[in-house]
């Protein structure tokens, strides 16, 4: 059987991938800090291993890679915000952290290392839309920048030891677990306000267009990937379309029955305008395209929050 570890497995992606990766008959043992306990790995309690460790201590992730096939590494100690006020902190533990991991990976013999990089912040703000994985990569913030650093060593790590890897820049995936109080995740962050009565509050005029794409249809591209060789490395993993805040706001307002009347605020993030992802890399070697429409996916993400 077919051994993957995932590397924050409790945390909204993972626990995601941890459910779909079990259904398809793989051996699961998440990693995690597990600080929030484990509600996110409910439905997969008893059929996975689940093991609690520091991805910042070398022995706890060495003891994590034993006898592993594939590492899906979906740790990350930043969002865009906290690295921008503390690029330093964003450096010290996600990129030496993952290089560290790398090391060990090799050491372990594992197989190949998954890596959830940043297909909103990682290309800047694009030249022509949609963006295609060859576009240049620019990012504007010190999160894109961690990203991007990530990915070349990724690349160093193929070519001077042979440790293969899979690149997948996520647009802005979105769903169920998705954390309605952080700084990131823009979808439940505005139905949490609305349904605590609250006014959401929009950063800018609301003009800024992001592709956003639902979990569940994240998951199954990154599982498709896994399964079919390809000549590529890297890829787009998005919706290929874009949508604004106010058009955001406007779904809510049909979701709920009302007209939502969000609080517009100063922006003072220096953010990329519009970022639509070209897919068609994805969609030509593996046959996937997104099931789920926004109208859709908002709905179950609103449907999970006002039960929590």
């Amino acid at each position: 059987m077919t051994t993957c570890l995932i590397l924050g497995g409790n945390g909204f992606l993972g626990s995601h991938l941890a459910e779909r990766l079990l259904k398809r008959g793989y051996d699961v043992r998440v990693f995690d800090s597990f600080q929030t306990g484990t509600t996110n790995l409910e439905t997969v309690k008893g059929k996975i291993e689940i093991m609690k460790g520091d991805f910042l201590n070398q022995a706890d992730v060495l003891q994590a890679l034993q006898d592993m096939d594939y590492v899906f590494h979906y740790i990350g100690t930043t969002v865009p915000a906290t690295a921008i006020k503390d690029p330093i902190y964003d450096v010290q533990t996600n990129v030496v952290g993952t290089v560290r991991l790398l090391q060990l990976a090799v050491n372990s013999k594992v197989k190949r290392v998954i890596f959830p990089s940043s297909g909103g912040t990682i290309y800047g703000e694009p030249t022509s839309l949609p963006v295609h994985e060859t576009h240049a990569l620019n990012p504007m913030d010190p999160y894109g920048i961690s990203k991007l650093v990530i990915e070349k060593y990724l690349n160093y790590f193929n070519r001077a030891y042979g440790l293969d890897y899979l690149i997948l820049r996520y647009s802005n995936p979105y769903g169920e677990r998705q954390s309605p109080h952080g700084q990131q995740g823009v979808i439940p962050v505005l139905l949490n306000r609305i349904k605590l009565g609250e006014r959401p509050i929009v950063y800018g005029d609301g003009s800024v267009e992001r592709d956003y794409l639902y979990v569940g249809d994240a998951v199954q591209a990154t599982i498709a990937l896994l399964e079919k060789k390809t000549p590529y490395k890297v890829f787009n993993v998005g919706s290929g379309a874009g949508t604004s805040l106010n058009h955001l706001i406007e779904v809510m307002s049909g979701l709920v029955g009302r007209t939502i009347e969000p609080v517009y605020a100063e922006d003072t993030i220096v953010r990329v305008q519009k970022i639509v992802l070209d897919i068609s890399r994805l969609r030509d070697e593996v046959g996937w395209q997104p099931g789920t429409s926004l109208q859709e996916g908002i709905e179950r993400t609103w449907h999970w929050i006002s039960r929590l």
